[in-house]
């Protein structure tokens, strides 16, 4: 995650609490558990760098994928949801951790699992549409993003 990703929250340096574990670990496993969240731009994957964003797009707009492509679309998934349940994990066990450092762990979490699930959703014939449903929820999510800014910035006005 590039820095300029970061929001306000990853730099809490408080301890984590059990309510607010509880909580994060809760977003994970929520229905909407991808809402703002984006597919790291990259992963590492067995010591390999890999441009994940660019990746799952890519296979994800891909109207006619080879059977191949399936296959190692699919096993980057698998592989993705690995890191996510060990990411989980550190998040369940780690004593020392802040409330930025969960905060960070839950975008790289969420964001992994949103990839697995473009992925996963994308093989069947309709991957076109998906693409094209992709491509409006990052619309979408672009618009819901300048809009709490806006209303970010009109209630640092206020106060």
């Amino acid at each position: 995650m590039s820095q300029k990703e970061h929001d306000k929250w990853d730099y809490d340096r408080s301890p984590l609490g059990e309510d607010d574990r509880n909580r994060i670990l809760s977003r994970i496993h929520s229905a909407l558990y991808w809402v703002g969240k984006f597919v790291p731009e990259e992963e590492i994957f067995e010591g390999r760098t890999v441009p994940l964003r660019d990746v799952v797009f890519h296979f994800v707009s891909n109207p006619s994928p080879t059977d191949s492509e399936v296959q190692e679309a699919l096993l980057l998934a698998d592989r993705m949801e690995k890191k996510a349940r060990s990411l989980e994990e550190e998040l369940k066990t780690e004593e020392r951790l802040t409330k930025g450092g969960a905060h960070i762990l839950l975008d790289e979490i969420c964001g992994l699992l949103r990839g697995v699930d473009e992925v996963r959703t994308a093989t069947g014939p309709d991957a076109s549409l998906k693409a094209k449903a992709l491509m409006s929820k990052v619309n979408d999510e672009r618009r819901w993003q300048e809009f709490l800014k806006s209303v970010s910035w009109i209630n640092s006005v206020e106060h």
